[in-house]
């Protein structure tokens, strides 16, 4: 017993440090969010077979209580089978990313069992992740002067999870004393520097998610009169798109749309890089009319668009793109109505667990509640301007997210209801 014990005190130890790894390395290192990924798949599985009676049973016990989750995680590889199967045309490659994000469970199984204390430490995992994703972006684009595109990931697609990063390290101030000076001061200075490093990368995209978060912090916040909460939370949002808008870099992205709409509008010119998504977003609804249900298939979109620049609706230019710069759009011309349920159940159904705990009365949780919200909020936000789980370190960092901060909230509840319990008090837990 005694050994059994110390084995599993080491593969927690384990698996808390490959997911502080990942919070550090994903956005940094190139296929470190694969790696990563995979060896706490490993390890959850490592945790069935040493003791598989009684640790088995627990797993089927969490996979019933978290079934929703866990079929939506798998929603993405189902549609894609869906099609497959109308279709009777298989490939390996067109399920690879989702089939991934499917073994969800075991994910959430693995992080499950790294103990509280050890998944507090994660906070600085986020701060370090954040710092050096600012750092990177610094060096990438020349301090601003070069809008780079990518490295192994394109630029929109990183600063979004960088921006997530920094925000997990604001909100996780609620899991340290307030009385902490240097740590509250080393965390603000992580989420301003990314919020640097947005403004370096030029993506209007996820400049837009900004007021998003500031939105759930005000809400989870608990300190404004429920009537004032929307109208406060709007006038912040508002305050602070103002204030960015005045940056140059801001203002040039922000004329060159202006710019870009107007020559589409008037048909001067509609191949810029607004006119693009706009005939896409136009092209992917035509496709979607004409394959409702299955779509056309993971690798025939750009056939499609293909065929609709021949048949005039496109320009033959804007049809060399990979995507239409919409997930919903994309999946649904891809994938039709299951690619769009699946979709919907991919963002929805974990929200639905963050949410109801925004208003906790634990700080902590609230805090996890919020990280996890926003996690789902902000690439939600970023999928209405581009596509992103067309790149597979999203399929990762989305998964690992939301299997991090489904533990801490079930650990840091069933912490309270013990102590509850050892005073002597019943009080329910949310």
């Amino acid at each position: 017993m005694e050994r059994d014990t110390a084995v599993f005190r080491v593969m927690a130890r384990i698996a808390a440090f490959v997911l502080a790894a990942f919070y550090v390395l994903a956005l940094i290192v190139d296929r470190a969010a694969g790696v990563l990924y995979g060896l706490l798949i490993v390890l959850g599985l490592a945790v069935l077979i040493y003791r598989w009676k009684s640790e088995s049973q627990l797993f089927v016990s969490q996979v019933r209580r978290y079934w929703p989750l866990a079929l939506a995680m798998a929603a993405p590889m189902l549609a894609v089978m869906a099609n497959e199967i109308s279709r009777l045309q298989f490939s390996s490659r067109s399920i690879d990313a989702p089939s991934r994000l499917a073994l969800f469970a075991l994910v959430l199984w693995a992080v499950s069992r790294i103990p509280l204390r050890y998944l507090r430490h994660l906070q600085w995992a986020f701060v370090a992740g954040a710092i050096l994703s600012t750092i990177k972006i610094q060096v990438l684009s020349h301090g601003g002067q070069n809008r780079y595109l990518t490295d192994f990931i394109p630029i929109t697609i990183f600063i979004e999870m960088a921006m997530v990063l920094g925000t997990y390290s604001l909100f996780s101030l609620a899991w340290n004393s307030r009385q902490d000076k240097a740590q509250i001061l080393i965390k603000v200075l992580a989420a301003a520097a990314i919020l640097y490093g947005s403004y370096l990368s030029q993506s209007r995209g996820a400049w837009i998610t900004i007021p998003l978060f500031g939105a759930i912090a005000l809400f989870s916040s608990g300190i404004l009169a429920k009537g004032r909460k929307l109208a406060v939370a709007v006038l912040i949002a508002f305050a602070l798109i103002a204030a960015m808008s005045q940056a140059k870099l801001v203002k040039d992205r922000i004329a060159d749309a202006r710019n870009d709409i107007e020559q589409y509008v008037t048909g001067s010119n509609v191949d810029t890089s607004i006119g693009f998504r706009f005939q896409l977003w136009h092209g992917s609804v035509v496709i979607f009319r004409e394959h409702p249900v299955f779509g056309v298939g993971v690798d025939k979109y750009r056939d499609a668009l293909a065929d609709l620049a021949n048949r005039k609706i496109i320009t033959p230019s804007a049809a060399v793109y990979v995507h239409s710069h919409n997930e919903f759009l994309f999946n649904a011309a891809r994938l039709g109505l299951f690619g769009i349920a699946a979709l919907l159940a991919l963002y929805l159904v974990p929200a639905y667990y963050f949410a109801r705990d925004l208003r906790h009365r634990d700080r902590e949780v609230r805090a996890a509640a919020c990280m996890g919200a926003s996690l789902c909020g902000g690439i939600f936000v970023l999928g209405l301007t581009d596509v992103v789980f067309l790149w597979w370190e999203v399929f990762p960092f989305y998964a690992v997210g939301i299997a991090t901060f489904i533990s801490f909230i079930d650990k840091k509840k069933t912490t309270m209801a013990a102590a509850q319990g050892a005073a002597g008090k019943v009080l329910p837990i949310r």
